[in-house]
């Protein structure tokens, strides 16, 4: 049994935050002294975003609807918390994805002879996409952090190498949907620092697509005619997603303690002082702070690391589940949902078809769809309107015979954060500015990817800057 080290408090109990607090208690090396970890949530539960409504045999998640089973870190730490058994895999059937463009819902092509015969582009903005093998990289790609003029936005990568149709039919609704924000605004370096590193290393898109595909045949992990896009199956388990933070809280050995918003944090000679209610706590060697910045904005000690939190742009999200029986929808929903570009000027965002993406979802004979709208204007309506105009656009887009047969509205204010534009420069200076309050570390999906891949993979970075920290005290 490793030696209990020093105390640690962990501000969030979403899943960053006790991904980090596992990796902590549960070091590579087990002769690490392990610290005495306390984590610290504003709500009633664990979770975060990621939450999930039972209501009989409905699953109605209010957040993140799965993620990725190409990322180790994430599948690692479900499996430590007693997981295993509860993963899921979404439906084959999910592998098919729609955009509703010039009034019709329209399937995204997936390989070279669809592109060719879909009706989702001109001849013109196809040829100018396959132009795309013959535009030069550029010079001062991977700069953003120390160069913010070399950023770019997600819509001016897309306009630059496949031209202005694909950035507006292809990357504006996939940026919509994953952050609810605007691709004209927001970081490809920062938000999608995948697509900068295969320009960088191949040279383009399509020269990244063929190598990588050859890669992955050779290695025997791809179908004939996959391409080299994002790999990887959507992944859930049987009880939703937030089964995942729940386990990670139930399976520290540190105290977890819940409904207690952080007020206010300080240093102090012995370690850092945390006033959440009417208590004081501490002192604590360190703090990881995984609370949304536009929370943590309000509390932390430095001046300037309160005004670059208070910058980190945040986008409202509703999202509104509703049920019908099969028969009362007309579409067939044969696949995994549908994303709406701006150009569309529609209200929903887009619409996952939950029932038609994973099992027991749903009870036999009826379809759940969640559908997301980023009309700020919806936040402050009745809950029973908001699913008045969902169902009249649902109506539009797929035809319905009847009411819905059970409605869920998840009104979220400050739902997903946006990094636009300078974003990674902000981080560099957010570090700098940090480096005045040894022992403070920031964390969460704020910072470096709101994925739940991309805060389980970071977890461990987190938690070795903590160890960093502690050991340099000791020793000093």
């Amino acid at each position: 049994m490793p030696d209990v080290g020093p105390r640690v408090a962990i501000i969030g109990g979403g899943v960053a935050g006790l991904a980090v607090a596992w990796r902590l208690e549960n070091p590579d090396d087990p002769t690490a002294p392990v610290p005495e970890v306390t984590v610290l949530e504003a709500a009633s539960e664990v979770g975060g975003n990621l939450r999930t409504t039972v209501d009989g045999e409905f699953r109605v998640e209010q957040g993140a609807n799965g993620f990725l089973d190409s990322e180790p870190a994430t599948l690692e730490l479900a499996r430590a918390a007693g997981l295993g058994d509860q993963l899921i895999r979404s439906s084959d059937a999910a592998r098919r994805r729609f955009l509703y463009v010039r009034g019709k819902v329209r399937e995204i092509p997936t390989s070279p002879g669809a592109f060719l015969a879909s009706d989702l582009f001109s001849w013109p903005a196809k040829l100018r996409m396959l132009g795309e093998i013959l535009v030069p990289r550029r010079a001062d790609l991977g700069r953003a952090a120390e160069a913010p003029d070399t950023d770019e936005t997600v819509w001016e990568f897309g306009q630059r190498r496949l031209g202005r149709a694909f950035a507006d039919t292809m990357l504006d609704p996939m940026v919509r949907g994953i952050t609810g924000g605007e691709c004209r605004r927001v970081s490809l370096a920062a938000a999608f620092p995948r697509m900068v590193e295969l320009e960088h290393d191949h040279g383009g898109l399509f020269r990244a697509m063929i190598a990588l595909g050859r890669q992955r045949r050779r290695e025997g992990k791809a179908r004939e005619g996959e391409t080299g896009g994002p790999s990887g199956v959507l992944t859930s388990f049987r009880g939703g997603m937030q089964t995942l933070p729940r386990a990670l809280a139930d399976g520290l050995r540190g105290e977890v303690r819940t409904g207690g918003a952080v007020e206010r944090l300080e240093p102090g000679d012995e370690g850092w002082w945390i006033t959440t209610g009417d208590q004081r706590l501490g002192p604590f060697a360190a703090v990881v702070d995984s609370a949304p910045a536009h929370a943590a904005c309000h509390y932390h000690p430095d001046a300037e690391v309160r005004e670059l939190l208070a910058g980190i742009r945040y986008n409202p999200i509703v999202v509104t589940a509703v049920a019908f029986r099969r028969e009362d929808v007309v579409h067939p929903l044969d696949g995994f949902g549908m994303l709406t570009p701006s150009t569309e000027k529609r209200p929903l965002l887009g619409v996952l078809w939950t029932s038609s993406i994973w099992q027991a979802r749903a009870p036999e004979g009826t379809v759940l769809l969640r559908c997301m709208s980023g009309e700020e204007s919806w936040l402050d309506l009745p809950d029973e309107e908001v699913v008045r105009r969902t169902c009249a656009e649902l109506d539009h887009l797929y035809g319905l015979r009847g009411q819905p047969i059970r409605s869920w509205v998840f009104p979220w204010r400050e739902a997903i954060a946006e990094y636009e534009v300078g974003h990674l420069a902000r981080l560099a200076r957010l570090e700098d500015a940090l480096a005045r309050t040894p022992g403070l570390v920031l964390a969460g999906s704020s910072y470096h990817g709101i994925a739940v891949n991309a805060c389980m993979k970071d977890a461990s970075r987190v938690a070795d800057r903590v160890r960093d920290h502690l050991h340099a005290r000791a020793a000093a």
